[in-house]
């Protein structure tokens, strides 16, 4: 935990780098340092619903008709879901 002096000196520091180069200021403003779980989510969310939705097929195949339509309208409603929640969080 930095002090209260220190985070004054880092702000000023911040600032003196804003006003010297503000393109290398914008640099390090996007460099967060940290990993971003958005993409690594939507990647994972991806790969459950299309092996649910393979799951699905499978089912339909192999005959167990009224289980492939749960899994399918259990896909979409979770598709729809997350469709739903991206885009209440895009408008806030």
């Amino acid at each position: 935990m930095l002090s209260r002096h220190e985070r004054d000196r880092l702000a000023e520091i911040e600032s003196e780098l804003v006003s010297g180069d503000p393109r290398l200021a914008e640099k390090f403003a996007r460099f967060d340092g940290g990993r971003s779980w958005g993409g690594m989510r939507r990647l994972l969310v991806f790969l459950v619903l299309v092996l649910v939705a393979l799951l699905a097929v499978l089912c339909l195949v192999s005959g167990l008709v009224l289980t492939a339509i749960a899994l399918v309208l259990g896909t979409a409603a979770v598709a729809f879901g997350v469709w739903w929640h991206a885009r209440r969080k895009l408008r806030e």
